[in-house]
């Protein structure tokens, strides 16, 4: 029973941990690249991956939510509201990706909302998993 338990919460980190890479893998592409031809394309492949991951965590807290019977709490509640959160800033990036035109003054624009919503979202990624265990 408690290595279950172990392997169900190890299969919540995971993804979190692979999501927090992929932000940050992301924040490294919008500084670096150059070409904004590819960076949109980039960044539109890229939204796979980070749809699947972010599936994943929520999946997996609430199916150990679920299956440990774990109340509502402080903790929970800030997990919830960061999934959301990072889940907003992402679809704001996405509607600011489709309007910016590469090559044009608008993308350089896009460039710094995405980036800051890339900072947003690592910071909730990092608030989450930093104070989560520490709260009741």
């Amino acid at each position: 029973m408690e290595n279950m338990q172990s392997s169900i919460i190890q299969m919540h980190i995971w993804p979190v941990i692979a999501l927090t890479f992929l932000v940050a893998l992301n924040i490294v592409v919008i500084v670096m690249q150059k070409d904004d031809i590819k960076l949109k394309k980039y960044l539109r492949i890229q939204v796979i991956a980070w749809i699947t991951l972010t599936s994943m965590v929520v999946f997996t807290g609430a199916a150990i939510m679920a299956w440990l019977h774990i109340p509502f709490r402080i903790k929970i509640i800030a997990m919830i509201a960061a999934s959301i959160a990072i889940v907003f800033l992402e679809l704001r990036r996405h509607l600011a990706m489709k309007k910016a035109r590469p090559q044009q003054e608008c993308f350089k624009k896009f460039r710094h909302k995405a980036l800051r919503y890339y900072i947003f979202e690592l910071l909730w990624l990092l608030m989450v998993g930093g104070l989560a265990p520490q709260l009741p």
